[in-house]
């Protein structure tokens, strides 16, 4: 079995490294081509926020402790006046247990999205959740999070897995299902 490309979670249960969690579709009313690649345009004002989830439990299954996964995606944003209250450009992640935050999340690598730049910016970063109060419930990941500023952001290529690899992108199986990860697959 390659290592590189399969993992056992905590319950053990094998699963592949590669897989892309991120299984929501692209929206096509928000699907735009910018700089010379097709992308979401996500749109936040002063006063409002806007994000866009998934809640990866229902794929995940049961979450161990210290269970690491990755967020990486390419992004432009553009921000033209910043609010005076509850800013945030950054990416966020949370999990639930019965309506209450469980554990605590560990980041390595930065989730500031950085704004106003020339040409589109890969974002990385790996967390793990120290499941330490229960068995969650649910489990959001929000590759970006806009709240109480001017902007535009495009974003495409969102991808997150199991581990701390930043793996080309590639689809998840419930969008494409051509995408077919096998073992010894690079």
């Amino acid at each position: 079995m390659n290592s590189e490309m399969f993992g056992t979670l905590p319950d053990g249960t094998m699963y592949t490294k590669r897989r892309n969690l991120w299984n929501k579709p692209i929206d096509a009313a928000k699907l735009v081509t910018y700089k010379g690649y097709e992308c979401e345009k996500w749109s936040c004002k002063i006063g409002t926020y806007i994000f866009s989830s998934i809640d990866a439990l229902p794929i995940v299954g049961p979450v161990g402790r210290e269970t690491h996964f990755t967020v990486s995606f390419d992004y432009i944003l553009v921000r033209r006046q910043v609010g005076t209250t509850n800013v945030m450009n950054e990416s966020y992640n949370d999990g639930y247990i019965y309506s209450k935050w469980f554990g605590s999340i560990k980041l390595s690598g930065s989730a500031l999205l950085l704004s106003n730049q020339d040409d589109w910016s890969h974002l990385k970063y790996t967390f793990c959740f120290n499941v330490d109060k229960g068995q969650a419930t649910r489990m959001w990941f929000y590759p970006a999070y806009l709240r109480d500023i001017d902007a535009d952001l495009y974003i495409r290529n969102i991808m997150i897995t199991y581990g701390d690899e930043d793996y080309p992108y590639t689809p998840a199986p419930e969008i494409d299902e051509t995408v077919v990860l096998t073992e010894g697959a690079g």
